[in-house]
């Protein structure tokens, strides 16, 4: 179960605190955290830090829980969205604003519309928020291909596409992208 209920000191100055313990970080920049506001509501959004200096946002997620969330969903989001190291891979260090601070310039939070409070993002919301934000901002081409098979991301210049079907029980074949050798597990259309 995700921790969601970390807060930050009501008032005071900026803090700078590693990753890895109460929560991990995603970085992304402030035009694609722009985007992404379009899709949050209190409901589905948390709080984020905004450094208006470096333009750049900060979702503060659960220790530990990109890594156990489907790891393709941030795999794919590189380089526009950067999971920020945390022990006992590496350790990053965040500037995190007190809760009263809500206005730039500089480092501050961006509450949604009708916000319910949490500081903490719920790290599949992100990632499938952030998705279509990155879009948004930066072409079709900025995301990585999406292997069919093993979900993990795939270059484009290293996917096949084949008609085939992923199971024995899919109805249709489809066209299929994925890497080469995730191809070949493929119900391929013409052999079962």
């Amino acid at each position: 179960m995700m921790a969601l209920d970390w807060a930050p000191p009501a008032y005071g100055w900026p803090e700078l605190l590693p990753t890895g313990h109460a929560w991990d970080a995603v970085r992304t920049s402030a035009a694609v955290a722009s985007r992404a506001f379009q899709f949050l509501d209190g409901r589905r959004g948390a709080a984020t830090i905004i450094d208006t200096r470096s333009r750049t946002a900060i979702w503060l997620i659960p220790p530990g829980e990109a890594a156990h969330a489907p790891w393709w969903r941030w795999e794919r989001l590189q380089p526009h969205a950067t999971v920020l190291p945390s022990p006992p891979t590496g350790l990053a260090y965040v500037g995190v604003p007190p809760a009263d601070r809500q206005d730039g310039p500089g480092l501050h939070w961006r509450v949604p519309p009708d916000w319910g409070g949490h500081y903490i993002a719920a790290p599949g919301t992100l990632a499938e928020t952030l998705a279509p934000a990155i879009i948004a901002v930066h072409g079709p081409e900025a995301l990585a291909m999406q292997c069919r098979v093993c979900r993990r991301a795939v270059p484009r210049a290293n996917a096949v596409t084949a008609l085939g079907r992923l199971t024995a029980d899919d109805p249709y074949p489809q066209r299929l992208v994925a890497h080469r050798e995730c191809a070949r597990h493929m119900i391929i259309e013409g052999r079962r």
